[in-house]
């Protein structure tokens, strides 16, 4: 009696929420509002045409508009790095500042499109929130610290986000990301070699979808990596994974039946198979470049979903001919003390690495919404590992400006 009075009594204290929950998180309307939460602006991310607000210098940032084909039209900062800025202090000072004007005036993209060794990063943000947001702006200027002279950054909020007009979706934000890199390629005549794809969260999704589509076409588009932060495996998957606060894991029981989780993920709306999707780039890019990276206390998003995108890839680069076992004996390990482990796998011109760090910052607040992307700068681990140094370096890897050591990611 005393071992079924065990069992009972958390079940059921369990079924009447988690039960009403899961059917609840079937609807099309709460999985849109739930997955990209693009109603949720935080101040002072509502600072999108005043970028000096936000600890830039003037002009140093050209807010603009990208078209997509499907009619909409999305609101996107280009960024100078700071030592470009410096080199040409004058000539930004004394620009005219403005949105709605022609891009290709500003000197930001006249810099860029002429100078054959720059180099774009283009990132992909999570749900919530702004280009503008505090946190994405710090983690802007950090990321070209490292190489002042080379490294742009074009950041833009999907549809339905900020300023960008439309409605998300699945098949909306790849129409969106399309339109991004094809701008990148063909208006900033920046080539997909000094291209780098960053996404965080539901970025990691976008970021991987459109490097798929581009490596699908007739002649692919293999770009210079591909660095996932804090990804998922597909959105089913993610919303069983996901822990209200970090703490109540309210679909966490979808998880313990096989066949509930795939009867859940099959009532996705919008899928997201981030897995299918690297794997199959895995197996078709002769130069593939992916680096993916997780914190261990990561509560929002459980650090797992990457180790499940790491073995999957690795397993389709090695043509899928090999077991788990195997795969793994033929990846270098690197134990890298407090900030965690990093695993790498080469062949030729293929790389995959994975960087689980064993801490990733204070979590001082939580939002209840999940992929959470709290706008405070004391942020969960989930979003504080956006602004780790191995992340920056990683992108100085992966353009190719940097000479790794042995331990370097």
């Amino acid at each position: 009696m005393g071992l079924i009075s065990s069992i009972s009594i958390p079940l059921a204290c369990i079924v009447p929420i988690w039960v009403p929950a899961t059917l609840f998180c079937c609807l099309p309307w709460v999985q849109k509002q739930m997955l990209y939460l693009h109603w949720v602006t935080f101040w002072p991310g509502k600072w999108l045409t005043e970028p000096e607000r936000c600890g830039f210098l003037r002009n140093q940032v050209a807010p603009f508009r990208i078209p997509t084909k499907d009619g909409e039209r999305l609101f996107a900062w280009l960024i100078a790095p700071i030592g470009v800025y410096s080199r040409n202090l004058d000539r930004f000072v004394n620009s005219e500042p403005g949105v709605d004007g022609d891009i290709e005036r500003k000197l930001v993209y006249k810099l860029l499109r002429s100078d054959p060794e720059a180099r774009l990063l283009i990132y992909f943000h999570g749900n919530t929130g702004t280009v503008a947001q505090d946190r994405r702006t710090e983690e802007y200027r950090m990321y070209s610290a490292g190489a002042s002279e080379k490294i742009f950054v074009l950041t833009f909020d999907y549809r339905g986000f900020g300023k960008s007009t439309g409605t998300p979706s699945e098949s909306g934000l790849l129409n969106d990301a399309d339109a991004v890199v094809d701008w990148a390629l063909t208006v900033a005549n920046v080539p997909a070699e000094r291209i780098v794809l960053l996404g965080h969260s539901l970025g990691t999704a976008v970021a991987t979808g459109i490097a798929h589509r581009y490596g699908q076409l007739e002649d692919p588009v293999e770009f210079a990596g591909i660095i996932l932060c804090a990804s998922f495996t597909n959105a089913g998957n993610a919303f069983s994974a996901y822990s209200i606060a970090g703490v109540l894991p309210i679909l966490a029981p979808i998880k313990m039946i096989p066949a509930f989780q795939a009867w859940f993920s099959r009532r996705m709306r919008d899928t997201w198979e981030t897995q299918d999707r690297l794997a199959t780039l895995a197996r078709q890019s002769s130069k593939f470049r992916l680096v993916v990276v997780h914190a261990e206390d990561d509560l929002v998003m459980p650090w797992n979903m990457t180790q499940q995108l790491f073995q999957s890839t690795l397993k389709a680069a090695m043509l899928d001919d090999v077991s788990e076992l195997e795969a793994a004996e033929k990846v270098r390990t690197i134990d890298l003390g407090e900030a965690g482990k990093q695993e790498i796998w080469k062949s030729g011109a293929v790389s995959i690495s994975k960087l689980i760090a064993k801490h990733g910052g204070e979590v001082l607040c939580r939002f209840f919404v999940p992929f959470a992307s709290p706008a405070d700068r004391h942020a969960s681990d989930h979003n504080t590992m956006m602004k780790w140094n191995p992340l920056s370096l990683a992108i100085l890897e992966c353009f190719g400006l940097s000479t790794p050591p042995e331990h370097a990611v």
